[in-house]
């Protein structure tokens, strides 16, 4: 087995040429060895903290942004949640529903209109308000239809009016005007209570 001193005098017996030439490859893999087994795994978690850090650039900006605005959006809460306590207000208590049922079915009679149908139906529960509908159907001159939507539109709580259809009745009224059939229905509201509210959202949370 040759020894470390043989290799070196088989070196020295190289020409100058030949000398470079191993030098430059001993220099070239030394090189490559330190690419493959230092520098190419520093770069890559060099490369992974990069594009960590313009991730956390990015997140620290938008929170950035969000803690300019937060007095904006606190202003807008609040402005929002004094409208819904106004709006509220307008709407009726449970206990106050069958009066407001009575108010809208003396609405039809003081506008003149005859009923046909009127049934309250059960309610139907929102997010943070209830629907009570009321089906009905009248029948009335133009301007008695009008009047009565005039007169449920003044009444102190919020009474809103779906679905309407109208269709020209075969009857003529007692002053010559036309008759028509008024199919549709009213709608009021009602804020829920707290405790409700929740189980309505536990309930959309569990489907």
């Amino acid at each position: 087995m040759a020894s470390i001193r043989d290799y070196i005098d088989s070196f020295e017996e190289k020409s100058v040429q030949s000398k470079l030439i191993t030098l430059f490859v001993i220099i070239l893999l030394i090189c490559l060895i330190y690419w493959y087994f230092i520098w190419s795994p520093r770069s890559e978690e060099l490369n992974l903290a990069r594009a960590n850090l313009q991730t956390q650039e990015a997140k620290l900006q938008e929170y950035e942004a969000v803690a300019r605005d937060l007095p904006k959006f606190e202003k807008e809460f609040q402005r929002l949640n004094k409208e819904f306590e106004i709006a509220s207000l307008k709407l009726p208590k449970e206990k106050e529903i069958p009066a407001l049922i009575d108010s809208v079915y003396s609405a039809v009679s003081a506008s003149g209109l005859d009923p046909i149908t009127f049934v309250p139906q059960g309610e139907v529960k929102r997010d943070i308000y209830a629907e009570i509908p009321i089906e009905m159907k009248v029948f009335g001159s133009y301007f008695e239809v009008a009047n009565f939507f005039d007169r449920i539109s003044v009444l102190p709580r919020i009474v809103n009016v779906k679905n309407l259809k109208l269709e020209r009745d075969q009857k003529m009224s007692s002053d010559g005007n036309i008759v028509l059939d008024a199919e549709f229905t009213t709608v009021t509201f009602r804020v829920l209570p707290i405790e409700v509210k929740k189980e309505i959202s536990l309930g959309k949370g569990s489907k």
